[in-house]
């Protein structure tokens, strides 16, 4: 008996003396706190929409939809675009890593004016809306969804509902919900 303790208690000190500290992944790290703006020129007055898919947003230009297709579309907070793509179903998409674990995606877009790789600064555009892919309905729109990398593969799934999309919150307000809207909500971004 005192020979399985003496292993045992040995075995205990070599893997206790085999651990080091060692740094948290991403995934692992409190996700920083951001200063998300919406995604539009400062003063537009945009409606925000949950509809079914909370906590994506989709957005249309206020007061009466006009000038929404088209409109520019500016980076939230500054970041380092690591998407940008044709996808069959949601058209133009853009995603942007802000650090953090905080990534922001963009679908439905007319155009897309970054490439991978691009560093952006808050406020720079990125493309303009519009109703590309076939699940925008024709509608133009931004299907808006911030996302924060759950499982450390460098970027935040997208477009379903199991997707690591979170609420949404721009200028320290949140959006969330099911179902609900926000009406003439104002850009502050880089103003």
């Amino acid at each position: 008996m005192k020979k399985k303790t003496g292993i045992m208690l040995g075995m205990i000190l070599v893997a206790g003396a085999a651990v080091t500290p060692v740094a948290a992944s991403a995934a692992e790290e409190e996700p920083r706190a951001t200063n998300f703006q919406l995604p539009f020129k400062c003063g537009d007055s945009w409606r925000l929409d949950t509809w079914a898919h909370n906590p994506a947003l989709d957005m249309v230009k206020e007061p009466d939809q006009h000038g929404t297709e088209g409109a520019q579309i500016v980076a939230p907070e500054a970041g380092t675009v690591n998407m940008s793509f044709w996808h069959d179903n949601a058209g133009n998409v853009v995603q942007i890593n802000h650090g953090g674990g905080h990534f922001t995606t963009y679908l439905h877009m007319k155009s897309r004016s970054v490439k991978e790789g691009d560093t952006v600064a808050q406020g720079q555009g990125i493309g303009a809306v519009g109703k590309t892919g076939p699940t925008s309905n024709g509608h133009p729109h931004l299907h808006f969804e911030h996302g924060v990398d759950a499982n450390g593969d460098g970027k935040a799934s997208w477009g379903t509902s199991d997707s690591e999309r979170v609420k949404a919150s721009f200028n320290g307000v949140e959006y969330a919900g099911s179902n609900k809207t926000w009406r003439n909500v104002k850009s502050n971004n880089s103003c």
